[in-house]
């Protein structure tokens, strides 16, 4: 008897696993343009892909003491790591502050010692997981290409609101790449590429059908997987190859050698940027997280920053008011 029910355990432990183990499978991109933002690992990659980093700053249970509840700092960049010129800083709180002027008076950045001049932007989160809301910080325009950034946060103790306070200091020192600059025109077809200033290269690709559209602004790059799924309606490909996220919803730079044939001639795919297998390979060696790529005239609805890192579509009045905690109050 205890044997049998030592065997009936394992078949039920050895269920559980390959059930957890389809169900991350099956979490690939899809095709789908959601206002919500969703984590940004939901794909399925390969063992060679690259996601956006983390500090990793333990979250902690928030439990409430006589100076009130405690707010947590992390952030998606780590001190060390190297972006694009369009990656914007982005903080995490795993509660949400009632007001942002404690923060703002307690933190400096810089670009090479001086003041960045740019502006913080406060909304709520559902992208990462223990995050109830984030805030972002971009200066006016670009960053500097090969530029040190340091942000300070001398938050400890500082008040985020009635009833919360800052649970300690935060710092974090990034530094910006080259600047490498995509432009893809939905009249032409052809995705222009410039490094500091000059141009690189040009690449005929497919953009998203008049059913299926590609979002309309400028998007950055969030990850990279040499080999992501792609779901949704009609299709499920395990395979798509050197692929780079664009948004939350599933847009993509990738390869796309089933569609050779309409690449700098018609837009038929489901809302990604669809290239020739070659020129994928090559941009996936060129370009990194944080590179801006600008869609001026993409049939589809307009970016938000929502999307993804959409930071750069917000006008730099509305962005600089500071969002869902207004940074003048």
């Amino acid at each position: 008897m205890t044997s049998l029910r030592l065997r009936h355990r394992r078949r039920l432990i050895l269920s559980v696993s390959i059930a957890a183990a389809v169900a991350l499978v099956a979490s690939g991109c899809t095709s789908s343009k959601s206002n919500n933002a969703a984590p940004p690992n939901t794909a399925t990659t390969g063992a060679n892909s690259t996601a956006a980093s983390e500090t990793p700053s333990p979250t902690p249970t928030p439990a409430a003491t006589s100076a009130g509840k405690p707010v947590h700092i992390s952030s998606v960049e780590s001190d060390g790591s190297v972006w694009g010129v369009g990656m914007p800083i982005i903080l995490k709180f795993n509660v949400a502050p009632k007001t942002s002027t404690g923060f703002i008076k307690a933190t400096t950045v810089t670009v090479n010692g001086q003041p960045a001049n740019g502006a913080w932007y406060f909304e709520d989160s559902s992208s990462f997981a223990g995050a109830v809301m984030e805030a972002h910080y971009r200066p006016k325009t670009y960053w500097p290409a090969n530029s040190k950034i340091v942000m300070t946060a001398n938050t400890k103790g500082v008040s985020a609101g009635d009833g919360l306070y800052f649970d300690d200091d935060f710092s974090l020192a990034m530094s910006t790449s080259d600047a490498r600059i995509g432009t893809v025109d939905a009249n032409s077809l052809q995705l222009s590429i410039t490094l500091n200033g000059a141009p690189w290269g040009t690449f005929p690709v497919s953009l998203g059908s008049n059913a299926t559209p590609t979002l309309n602004g400028t998007k950055v790059i969030m990850e990279k997987g040499a080999v992501v799924r792609m779901t949704g309606p009609g299709y499920n490909d395990c395979c798509v190859k050197w692929t780079q996220r664009l948004t939350y919803g599933g847009e993509y730079l990738h390869a796309a050698p089933w569609n050779t044939r309409n690449l700098g001639v018609r837009s038929t795919s489901n809302g990604c940027t669809n290239l020739s297998t070659a020129n994928a390979m090559k941009l996936y060696s060129f370009l990194q997280q944080g590179d801006p790529i600008q869609y001026p005239n993409a049939n589809g609805p307009a970016m938000k920053i929502g999307d993804g890192y959409g930071d750069w579509n917000l006008p730099w009045p509305v962005y600089s008011a500071g969002g869902a905690l207004l940074t003048h109050t």
